[in-house]
């Protein structure tokens, strides 16, 4: 029982089976396997080749034929408006030009598309923000920080941000974004995060400052009505080391409760000292990474 063969070799023994007068209906045959064997290929041979050949077409699921969610109309809109403003508004953060009409001190990338309920989440999962107003408000005291910095000459682009935005198979958008820039730290920091003993003038460092380049991909997705209910962090690098999640976390936790302690509308005289400050630990977290190798 149980015995198969291939095509070509069935056919032959058929053939020869015939030849020598063994058939299925033969009286008597010795062997129970040629019986067995006989049967079910004297069988299959008399079934139609197309009906054996032809099956009938599978049904997909609709997860299977588009793994991209379905959006109507609108939603639709609203997706191809978000890839446009996250085009617009990611290399403007570092702008300066109060004349550009995207620029303003509380702007949000892709700010008008956030669900009321939006979420921030940080490298290991953790919610670092939750709802719209918080998500805004964070992002706009980090992005307002580095154009007082900016404006006040205490960092300097080293290029203009050249994000990367691209849409994924399950219909997220996946962005990477790169910020280098020039850090001209107080003197008696430049030293320290330069990893020499002695301190450096200001003067010395004007034209050129310590490098900063920082990396960030992150990943929005989409609810069903086309607005951003998560903004998830994946990675994130500074000089090229990747930080883990939980400094991280405590970054964005810091900047969190500068922004409590902020209620008065103060922060604007404190925006240059908070990017500064946020700044320098992360120069002097990559130059500890550093002296670890």
């Amino acid at each position: 029982a149980g015995v198969t063969a291939d095509s070509a070799w069935a056919q032959s023994f058929v053939s020869a089976a015939l030849r020598s007068g063994i058939t299925e209906n033969a009286p008597f045959i010795p062997d129970a396997t040629i019986t067995e064997l006989l049967r079910a290929l004297t069988t299959s041979t008399k079934k139609s080749p197309t009906t054996a050949t032809k099956s009938s077409p599978k049904k997909r699921t609709p997860t299977q034929d588009s793994p991209m969610p379905m959006l109507n109309d609108a939603a639709s809109a609203n997706f191809y408006r978000i890839l446009r403003a996250l085009h617009v508004d990611l290399p403007d953060i570092p702008n300066t030009d109060t004349t550009s009409p995207s620029l303003s001190s509380g702007t949000t990338p892709a700010g008008d598309f956030l669900a009321e309920t939006v979420e921030l989440r940080g490298l290991l999962g953790e919610v670092l923000a939750r709802g719209r107003s918080n998500y805004c408000r964070l992002l706009s005291v980090a992005i307002s920080s580095l154009r007082a910095a900016i404006r006040a000459r205490t960092v300097r682009l080293a290029a203009r941000p050249r994000p990367t935005i691209e849409v994924t198979s399950k219909g997220s958008i996946k962005v990477n974004f790169i910020l280098a820039l020039w850090v001209n730290a107080p003197s008696i920091q430049v030293g320290m995060a330069l990893g020499g003993g002695q301190q450096q003038s200001n003067s010395n460092n004007e034209g050129f400052g310590i490098p900063l380049k920082i990396e960030v991909s992150s990943e929005y997705t989409i609810d069903e009505t086309g607005m951003i209910r998560e903004h998830r962090i994946l990675e994130s690098r500074l000089n090229g080391v990747l930080t883990p999640g939980d400094v991280f976390s405590r970054w964005i936790k810091g900047l969190a409760g500068e922004l409590e302690e902020e209620v008065d509308g103060s922060s604007a005289n404190r925006a240059v000292p908070l990017a500064m400050g946020s700044l320098m630990d992360a120069i002097a977290w990559v130059r500890s990474m550093q002296d670890r190798k």
